[in-house]
């Protein structure tokens, strides 16, 4: 009798302990499932959540927001914020002539961060392109770069010019050029060299400089030097510089506005 009471017992007892190991099977079964629905919903909420906002940054002289929006809206397809490559977008907004670089990210939940570094422009090359910093020739839109767009100094690029594939001279004279008349408030309006290497410049006034092509930086710095003679007679005499032709061993010539060329520091060519 007590035998059978206790194959009973044991019985129970193991039923007990299968069932309730099943029982837990199935609440761990049943909380992985919701805790996997819950994350699926709220993975395909946000795999379809927008781009929302674009925050451009970056010392910009031509690119506008306009810009970005345009492009990005010219993408064949626009992902939401989780799928979006942002790869595809610095590829599509990098094909703006003037952009040197471009970095796009994310910013968590529907920002998307762009930082963009431009060529800096020097001047016009030729009537036809911007030259940057680097000698990097490109094409920019004009009228941003007379209303100065969002930066005063491309207001007033120089017009440099020079024969093909002298774009480097130029603009390396030009950089020197520019450094010592700064400081004596000169500003340089056009700049050219022709096909014999011989230098021109036109400052602000009008006062065009005839530098040859040799000496070019002591030419220089004599003129700067003989400016307030110069000036006095356009004060004294009521007449305005066309030309100083610096040409000159020693000293220079001065063509004035009503055609009467006086030699002012020497005459010897």
């Amino acid at each position: 009798m007590l035998a059978k009471f206790g194959i009973g017992l044991r019985y129970y007892l193991n039923r007990r302990l299968i069932i309730g190991w099943i029982f837990f099977f199935v609440l761990i079964l049943s909380i992985f499932w919701i805790i996997s629905r819950v994350a699926l919903i709220w993975i395909h909420d946000y795999c379809c959540d927008p781009i929302s906002y674009v925050i451009v940054t970056g010392n910009r002289y031509f690119t506008t927001n306009n810009d970005i929006n345009h492009l990005i809206v010219q993408l064949d397809k626009i992902g939401s914020f989780i799928t979006q490559d942002v790869n595809v977008i610095q590829r599509q907004i990098k094909k703006l002539p003037w952009i040197k670089q471009i970095s796009v990210r994310k910013q968590w939940p529907d920002t998307l961060k762009i930082h963009i570094v431009e060529y800096i422009p020097v001047g016009y090359w030729n009537n036809e392109l911007i030259i940057s910093t680097t000698g990097i020739m490109f094409k920019a839109p004009k009228h941003r770069i007379k209303n100065g767009h969002n930066n005063d100094e491309i207001k007033y690029l120089p017009f440099l010019y020079g024969p093909d594939g002298s774009e480097q001279d130029v603009l390396n004279n030009y950089l020197i050029f520019q450094a010592i008349l700064q400081s004596h408030k000169f500003r340089i309006m056009s700049l050219k060299m022709d096909k014999c290497y011989a230098w021109q410049l036109t400052l602000q006034d009008n006062i065009q400089l005839r530098l040859g092509s040799t000496n070019l930086v002591d030419r220089l710095r004599y003129f700067i030097k003989v400016y307030p003679m110069l000036l006095q007679a356009v004060h004294k005499k009521n007449i305005y510089i066309d030309y100083v032709d610096l040409r000159y061993y020693s000293g220079c010539a001065v063509k004035w506005i009503d055609n009467v060329s006086l030699p002012v520091c020497g005459n010897n060519k």
